[in-house]
């Protein structure tokens, strides 16, 4: 499903077709060890930012990336849980940058666990187009000002972070 990687990206054909078909995932019964679930579950993936940054890979292509880890982690979970459930997300870290997923044990009423705003996306291509504007490929500025210049508004600001999530049912 994903060969036109091994084309444009050897190495992150490779990183990908590791994480999806060789997954090291750990889950838990107890809700809160949610957390914990989410950290041990964590992909962080870089090898795809050279092919974003020079446009040498597609929106599409990369969705067809991560809707591959997605489907591959699917039958994963369906093949050794079963009536189990499952969150699976997806989030691009534009001040590293890279492009994190994780699955952790679905509860109802539980959120996501990250301690900012959320802007839920049901579409892949919405969370990888804003990684790609706004991912610091080159690295972060750092602009050094005096905190009494700052607006109270820039001070207290949130932080929002776009995710994309599924829940997988065994």
């Amino acid at each position: 499903m994903i060969d036109f990687l091994k084309v444009k990206g050897i190495k992150a054909y490779n990183e990908i077709i590791e994480i999806a078909e060789q997954p090291n995932l750990l889950f838990s019964n107890d809700s809160g060890q949610y957390n914990a679930e989410a950290n041990y579950n964590l992909y962080t993936i870089q090898k795809l930012n050279k092919l974003i940054k020079k446009n040498s890979i597609s929106i599409c292509e990369l969705e067809k990336v991560f809707i591959f880890v997605e489907t591959s982690w699917s039958a994963y979970l369906n093949k050794h849980y079963k009536d189990k459930s499952f969150l699976f997300y997806i989030w691009g870290d534009c001040q590293i940058p890279a492009i994190r997923l994780s699955i952790v044990s679905f509860y109802e009423g539980l959120e996501l666990p990250f301690g900012c705003i959320l802007n839920k996306v049901k579409d892949i291509q919405n969370l990888l187009i804003q990684y790609k504007e706004k991912a610091q490929f080159d690295g972060i500025t750092i602009i050094e000002t005096d905190e009494s210049d700052l607006n109270e508004d820039e001070t207290e600001s949130e932080y929002i972070l776009t995710v994309y999530s599924k829940i997988i049912k065994c």
